[in-house]
């Protein structure tokens, strides 16, 4: 029996622990499962953040262009004096730069101002030597400088060369001389690198974020946030990804990434707001969950299932203990009485079992004749009756009730107030019932009187007569003789 008991309730437990598994992976599988639109949002919000900055770098430039700081080294002098004060403007402007609340956010990515003259020439740069880039023609590497200064407008574009080593975001303003006239340009230029990624990543969506431009030697990556795996570089390279962003570069179009590691999901569109001969775009990959969500769920369940089959064991055998034992005890002392051990009786306290050792007892004592004492030390049955056992007491026979008592009987019990009589007959029966020795703790005054009078108004109702009751003891039972009125 214990085998059968361990071995249907681990059925059971594992039944249940396997539905809990599956309906908590159906549950929980809206939450993890991957939006396709996280791709585009994530996309969308780098795109406007970068755009932002740049759009606050050229409006600050253009307002640190038209101070007359900055102005000064284009008056007079020669060229090494014109230079010397170009880079000290440029220190200046670096350092103001950096300590901008309107650049804040990137303030870190900051690494180049530089001046040059009405042809694009540079005429200084912060922290170089006054050699540096002076003489340089920018204008003829970024033709947008220049168009810039014949418009006398700010702009912003992508400076990209691997002959100069530089990937940045610049942006630039006209400067002006005196009558307005335009004498050269203010330039501040961010790099384009890991930490700016990173940190827009961190700011946004949080997912990988890569920048990518079309070169000679195909699609190459200048930058990637941290959050972003090597495969993914590597993958950019190469078609079918390579072609979606050349796409996006050539039209301008936003693009889903193909050809990306299993599980990701990447779009890619142009950095608005850059101006000049270098497009660049920004990629935004969605990274899969690290884990499916159902071997994450499956250890917990295991555990589970597990603890529930060792508390499945432990109960088992105690719940073969507890009903076993008692079994094979009542089994073995019923096969002594039937090899003739006649006066042998189960002696076996259950709480469960008790009742039946008690009437097995009980019949094997008529059958043999002997009349036992079921009672205890203070004269009460071994077993407490139940409330049955009272409302049965109260059970009137209708034939005995209307077959007659006394008209004295029936006079003095009619008159009797009924309070009396109520009192009076509970007072009888508890005596009654105590004098053949049944329990009555179990019965109050209040629960007697409501049964008795529902049986009255039951009899009185049926008979046409008001009832009384007579308490009677008969044998080892008490009963409730019904005395109609006369």
């Amino acid at each position: 029996m214990r085998l059968k008991i361990i071995a249907l309730f681990t059925l059971i437990v594992v039944v249940v622990g396997g539905l809990g598994y599956a309906l908590s992976r159906v549950a929980v599988r809206p939450f993890t499962a991957e939006d396709p639109r996280r791709g585009p949002q994530a996309l969308d919000s780098a795109i406007a953040l970068l755009e932002v900055e740049g759009l606050a770098t050229e409006r600050w430039v253009a307002a640190r262009a038209g101070e007359a700081l900055v102005s000064e080294p284009y008056t007079g002098g020669n060229d090494v004096a014109r230079q010397r004060a170009a880079k000290e403007v440029a220190d200046k402007v670096y350092e103001l730069a950096t300590k901008s609340n309107e650049l804040s956010g990137f303030k870190r990515s900051i690494s180049t101002v530089i001046l040059v003259d009405r042809e694009g020439v540079v005429l200084g740069q912060n922290g170089s030597s006054t050699s540096g880039l002076a003489g340089q023609s920018l204008a003829a590497a970024y033709p947008s400088l220049k168009k810039a200064m014949d418009d006398d407008r700010p702009s912003s574009e992508v400076w990209v060369s691997q002959k100069r080593d530089e990937q940045r975001l610049a942006s630039y303003a006209p400067v002006h001389g005196p009558e307005r006239k335009v004498v050269g340009a203010l330039i501040v230029a961010s790099e384009i690198d890991d930490g700016r990624l990173s940190a827009a990543s961190d700011r946004t969506s949080g997912h990988a974020l890569l920048v990518a431009i079309k070169d000679d030697a195909g699609i190459r990556v200048l930058a990637r946030s941290s959050t972003a795996e090597p495969a993914l570089v590597d993958a950019m390279g190469k078609a079918p990804s390579s072609d979606a962003i050349q796409k996006t570069i050539e039209r301008g179009e936003t693009q889903e990434v193909v050809g990306l590691p299993p599980g990701y999901i990447g779009f890619t569109r142009v950095l608005e707001g850059y101006t000049g001969g270098t497009r660049a775009v920004l990629v935004a990959v969605v990274k899969p969950p690290a884990q499916d969500i159902g071997v994450s769920l499956l250890w917990p369940a295991a555990v589970a299932i597990i603890l529930g089959i060792i508390l499945v064991v432990i109960a088992g055998v105690m719940m073969d203990a507890y009903i076993n034992r008692p079994i094979a005890e009542i089994e073995e002392g019923l096969l002594a009485i039937m090899n003739g051990q006649t006066n042998r009786r189960l002696d076996i306290e259950h709480a469960e079992l008790g009742g039946v050792v008690f009437r097995i007892n009980s019949l094997l004592n008529q059958l043999f004749g002997v009349t036992e004492d079921d009672t205890d030390e203070e004269g009460r049955p071994s077993r407490a009756p139940t409330s049955r056992a009272f409302n049965d007491a109260l059970s009137v026979d209708d034939s005995v009730a209307m077959s007659g008592a006394s008209a004295a009987d029936a006079a003095e019990l009619f008159a009797q107030a009924e309070d009396a009589y109520y009192a009076a007959t509970f007072t009888a029966y508890i005596a009654a019932k105590r004098s053949i020795g049944d329990p009555t703790d179990h019965i109050t005054q209040a629960d007697f009187t409501t049964r008795l009078k529902a049986s009255e108004q039951e009899l009185g109702q049926k008979h046409g007569k008001p009832v009384r009751f007579l308490v009677e003891a008969k044998a080892r039972e008490v009963v409730l003789i019904a005395v109609p009125q006369v």
